[in-house]
């Protein structure tokens, strides 16, 4: 349910709001009945309410750099190590696989790339706390207090901080502008560059409230010559597609039971090639077609890194 670095916060959000949720119910069972004014009941609840935010946040930056220091030293270990003959890129690192995969020298701006990649979600982190914090210190108030002046001046301040965290994300130049920058420094050592990235803007998301907020439209595409051959990877909607431009036989395969399996009829040239393909897991939802414009294998769902074995097989079988 929850990816690997992020298991302890995501595991205590999960179960801490059922533990919030009932201490909260039995603050307002114990002490709120019969009280003309329930300051206190509100207090209480809301300072539960308070420290579980703390420490959510608390785990989720701790997760984070963790995650993104692992990250870092797989990447430096596995540019040490070199490329080297891929065995079997199912059971390899992402960051070693994306090593091995790669046709040109891995230089210091590629590893920096990924480096600051993580550096957008410290920042939307660090947006997400302190529009926390301003909700907290309007909500509670207006009960505290009796008044809807906190309101007054604590609404405007959280649309703002929300507003500006939507524009930085979006506008030319920003979060989203620079993220694509850097996945295009990453991926040049792979002889990819960024030639399509989707579309975002804000758009109504609900036409009786008004609630507005991002929308994402196309793809990630990433195209470059690998081997002599044009490669293509589009990565969109929970969907990857890596197309190479070499000419191959006829023939359409489909994963099951962790095997790449060709028809009965399919050509003995790839029959042979997916013979030796290694059995996995990771091989789920998967097609693979061939013909004289070229090999395609598509893929719905699937880890974020799971392209780059389907590039691996694509190019596995063109070598057929």
């Amino acid at each position: 349910m929850f990816s690997g670095g992020f298991r302890r916060s995501g595991l205590f959000g999960l179960i801490g709001v059922f533990v919030v949720a009932g201490i909260v119910i039995a603050i307002a069972f114990t002490m709120g009945e019969g009280q003309s004014n329930p300051k206190t009941t509100y207090a209480l609840i809301f300072g539960v309410l308070g420290i579980f935010m703390i420490v959510l946040f608390a785990l989720q930056r701790s997760d984070l750099n963790r995650v993104s220091g692992g990250d870092a030293k797989a990447v430096q270990r596995a540019v040490a190590e070199g490329g080297g003959k891929i065995e079997n890129p199912t059971t390899m690192p992402e960051q070693q696989l994306w090593a091995a995969l790669a046709i040109e020298p891995i230089g210091r701006e590629a590893v920096q790339a990924r480096g600051q990649m993580w550096d957008a979600g410290r920042r939307s982190q660090g947006l997400a706390m302190v529009v926390t914090l301003l909700i907290f210190l309007t909500v509670p108030s207006i009960y505290l207090l009796e008044s809807f002046v906190p309101l007054l001046i604590g609404g405007p301040l959280i649309a703002i901080a929300a507003i500006y965290g939507s524009v930085r994300a979006v506008a030319p130049g920003g979060e989203m502008d620079q993220g694509y920058e850097k996945v295009g420094l990453a991926m040049a050592p792979l002889g990819f560059e960024v030639t399509e990235r989707p579309k975002v803007s804000i758009e109504t998301r609900d036409a009786v409230t008004g609630r507005v907020g991002p929308k994402v439209r196309g793809a990630l595409e990433l195209s470059g010559e690998r081997h002599g051959r044009q490669v293509s990877v589009r990565l969109g909607d929970g969907r990857s597609e890596v197309r190479v431009l070499a000419a191959s036989p006829i023939f359409k395969a489909k994963s099951r039971d962790g095997k790449v399996r060709p028809p009965k009829d399919a050509p003995a040239a790839v029959t042979e090639s997916l013979g030796t393909v290694p059995n996995s897991t990771r091989w789920k939802r998967l097609t693979v077609e061939g013909g004289p414009e070229g090999i395609v294998v598509a893929r719905k769902g699937g880890e974020q890194a799971d392209w780059l074995c389907d590039l691996w097989l694509a190019e596995h079988l063109a070598d057929a």
